[in-house]
């Protein structure tokens, strides 16, 4: 006798699940789910886009304070002199108060051209950092169409990461042979003293005669420093972030259920879509994720409505 079949039920599968309709479980490629790998990649891009806005508005403020400081107390008096980027060095003494004055009038005309290139180095690395975010919110908002934006950013992230990691070295390990040049420890001449000196270390002290010395990197050092950081986390999120789309695709959402009856069947999805035909006709689209298979009613698509555990016809769009 032949067997009769439900028309409600789903059509055989020719990869059978293993376990009870209770017991399903979906194959692996449907348990990690897509769509949470493309929004965790749009996350990683958008917190490196904030670290590189915060790294880029940290050089910019480096760039505007000083960078190396020599203070001598003892005597009854006390001198300070401060290196900036640019053209300009500060002096401030228990007698004369402070003023600023030009490297170069300060016949400090080495260290002058040193500073002058570390502030170059500087409002280079911040303007590709800030281009670099730009483009980094940009791609965020864009969706699909900002994966060109995202190869940018990291283009750009990458040219501030480099002209701005060059800048603390280039200070600590250029300065003391740039006075040394010069001819002078701190400005106005005087030559370079025997022994530690600024002429000889970047960082340093010294004690003689109840006056003491110090020496050494300041605040504008430091926060290069940290923005070289946030650059290399930056770098580190979006090259995480490689080979994913820019923005989650929009996922497939089945409307809402009406109620089924008490004691109605519900078919349990197969494991994999490998029996559904290819040579469909165009319709609505389902993710790859999603089980599929034909209508036993229409022959139109039909996709697995997990929320509800049950089938959905997309043609008739009624439930089975």
């Amino acid at each position: 006798m032949a067997s009769t079949s439900d028309p409600k039920s789903p059509p055989p599968s020719t990869d059978p699940p293993s376990t009870s309709p209770s017991e399903y479980r979906p194959p692996l490629v449907t348990r990690l789910s897509p769509v949470k790998r493309r929004t965790s990649a749009r996350r990683l891009r958008l917190t490196a886009s904030t670290l590189l806005l915060i790294g880029s508005i940290v050089l910019v403020v480096s760039m505007a304070v000083s960078w190396w400081g020599f203070s001598s107390t003892g005597a009854g008096a006390s001198e300070t002199i401060q290196f900036y980027p640019g053209s300009t060095y500060w002096t401030a003494s228990s007698a004369a108060g402070t003023v600023s004055a030009l490297y170069t009038t300060g016949g400090l005309v080495h260290v002058g051209q040193l500073y002058e290139a570390i502030l170059g180095l500087g409002v280079t690395a911040a303007i590709a950092g800030f281009v670099a975010t730009a483009l980094g919110y940009l791609g965020v908002l864009a969706g699909p169409r900002g994966r060109a934006a995202a190869r940018y950013t990291f283009l750009f992230a990458l040219v501030g990461f480099v002209a701005a990691i060059v800048l603390p070295p280039l200070a600590a390990g250029a300065q003391p042979g740039a006075l040394t040049t010069d001819g002078t420890a701190t400005g106005g001449g005087g030559g370079c003293p025997s022994g530690s000196s600024p002429c000889s270390s970047f960082w340093g002290s010294l004690s003689a005669n109840g006056v003491h010395v110090g020496w050494g990197a300041d605040v504008g050092w430091y926060l290069a420093v940290v923005a070289i950081v946030l650059f290399f986390l930056a770098l580190w999120q979006l090259w995480a972030a490689r080979g994913q789309p820019w923005a989650p695709a929009p996922s497939w959402t089945p409307p809402p259920a009406a109620a089924s009856s008490p004691g109605a069947p519900v078919a349990a999805p197969p494991p994999q879509a490998a029996w559904a035909e290819t040579n469909e006709p165009a319709g609505p689209q389902v993710p790859p994720n999603v089980p599929t298979g034909r209508c036993p009613r229409c022959g139109g698509t039909m996709a697995w409505a997990a929320p509800y555990s049950r089938w959905y016809c997309l043609t008739e769009r009624k439930y089975l």
